[in-house]
Formats: structure tokens, sequence, C-alpha cells
């Protein structure tokens, strides 16, 4: 009978180990697993860095009110060389232009906004969808597509048609979160025009504008402390019409992150007075070699609900 017990007590001690050790290997695979799927935070602290949107959307049942401002060119010069900035304190006398937005999280993936600016005078509504999430250890990228359908009310746009106040843009948004202190991102973006004037020939190439264009984008953001950060954003276009011969530009920006609380704030120096990829793109006129950058802000403020 002892010989009994003492074997079936042995049996059942290893069963245990055997079971504990099956049990510490699957919470160990769990945990692996959990780790490898474990979504990157934060790659962006905003829905836009200057010119360029983010990676990020508004976080669902919440509403994000943003007010963008750029101010006049802070260095222009006339034909004779004569510096022109102090007569308009550097730009801050003079408004290029504001916008005004509206952005509502229906999910944490995708929002909707909707927005006016003083430049041709633009009333624009957009969604963001972010449809990849970056991984800690597996997919290293994120991506969303962001678009947007504006219409002008100018007075007159060739006849006052309305579909010829109309543009659109498109965006694939691919980012990544390089190290805790490091994002950058790529953006392909295409713009169309309904309407545009094919009357204005190009000084040199002998082309006209085009209703379609496209771009492409890069945007980085780079920590400094906790709550601040160096971002920069540039969009060179594919156009031969859009060159610095016939007075059009590539938009660049950089800046200051701020964030303080439920604020995000941005204070940035750019050569483009657009504030949605329908205005930077085919309209940045301002070169930044002949001072002809303007100071700028964008700042939000989340509501939730």
């Amino acid at each position: 009978m002892n010989k009994f017990l003492a074997i079936l007590f042995c049996l059942v001690c290893f069963s245990v180990a055997n079971a504990q050790d099956d049990l510490m290997k699957m919470l160990e695979e769990e945990s692996a697993a959990d780790y490898e799927t474990e979504k990157v935070l934060a790659t962006f602290k905003g829905t836009a860095v200057i010119n360029a949107q983010t990676i990020q959307t508004v976080k669902k049942n919440t509403l994000e009110f943003n007010i963008a401002h750029r101010f006049g060119d802070m260095d222009i010069s006339n034909k004779k060389g004569s510096n022109l900035g102090g007569h308009t304190l550097y730009g801050l006398e003079n408004a290029s232009n504001i916008r005004f937005s509206l952005t509502y999280g229906i999910t944490d993936k995708l929002s909707v906004g909707l927005g006016r600016s003083k430049m041709n005078e633009h009333v624009d509504g957009n969604l963001k969808v972010r449809f990849l999430e970056q991984k800690e250890s597996g997919l290293p990228i994120s991506a969303a597509y962001f678009t947007s359908a504006a219409v002008s009310f100018v007075a007159d746009v060739s006849g006052n048609k309305f579909e010829n106040r109309l543009s659109y843009a498109h965006q694939i948004i691919i980012a990544s979160k390089i190290t805790r202190g490091i994002s950058l991102e790529v953006l392909p973006t295409f713009v169309h025009r309904n309407y545009v004037d094919q009357t204005i020939i190009h000084p040199t190439n002998a082309s006209v504008d085009e209703n379609d264009i496209f771009a492409i984008g890069v945007a980085g953001r780079f920590k400094i402390t906790k709550r601040m950060a160096f971002v920069f954003d540039y969009f060179h276009t594919f156009s031969k019409f859009r060159d610095s011969d016939n007075g059009y530009y590539d938009a660049i920006g950089a800046g200051i992150e701020i964030e303080t609380g439920g604020h995000v704030f941005h204070i940035n120096v750019t050569n483009s007075a657009g504030l949605i990829a329908n205005d930077i793109i085919p309209s940045t006129t301002s070169d930044w070699g002949r001072g002809e950058y303007k100071l700028g802000f964008n700042i939000s403020r989340v509501f939730s609900f």
C-alpha cells in the first residue's frame, strides 16, 4: 500500500511539474505575442506638422478645434535691394492666411473635419483614416489615407460655375517612429482642380497649367524635451509649369512644437501661405532665397465627450 502511494505521489508531482512547465511556456508565448503586437503610440503629437498632415487621427468621441495662421513675408526686399521687412514689423502687420477648423473622431482610426481658409475663401471638408499600425516588434510603419474637397467662394471663377470652384486633394501618409525622439513620414500627394487658367504659357518651356498635380512630401519630428520638439516638412511638386522660372517654389516649413496639457502649439516659419493641400501644392509663390518666408502658428484644443 505504501509503495502504491509513493508511486502515485511521484506521478502526481511529475504531472504538476509538466503542467507548470506547459503553463509557463504558454505565458511566455502570450507575453511575447503581446509584445510583438503592441502598438507604437504618439508617432506625432498633433494631426498636422506645419504644411503636412500627420499619421495621427482624432480619438473617438473627441472634437479638435484648430487655428492656423500665416503672417506676411518677414524679410522681403524690393528691386533696388532695400529691405522692406521693418515697414510691416517683419510680416506681423499682415495676414497671408488664417484657417479655423473642427475635426471629430468617429473612431480612434477615422476622423472627419470642416475648415474655412482666408486664401481663395476655401471651405473644405476632409477625412482621414488610419489603416496600418506600427508595432513594437512587428510592422515598422503606420499608414493613413487623407482626402479633402474644397470649394472656393471668391467673386469670379470662370463664369461662376459651381463645378469650377471645386478642388480635391488625396494623400497617403506613411510614417515611422524611428526612436522615442525621432519620427519621420512620407506623403505621396495628388491634387486635382476642376478649373485652371491655361491661357498663361510658361516663359521658357512653353508649358501650361494642369488640372492634376503630383507631389511628394516629407516631414519629421525631433524631440528636444518631454514637451517640446523640432518639426519640419517639405513638398516637392512635379510640374513643368511650377518652377522658379515661372514664380513657383516648393513648400518648406520648420518650427517648434510645444505640448501644454490639452493644447498642441506650433510656431513655425514657412514660405507657404496655403494651409490646406489644395492651396499648398499649386499656389506656393514665395521664395526663401528672397526672404519671402512667413511666421506662423498652429494651435489646437481637444474636447472629449
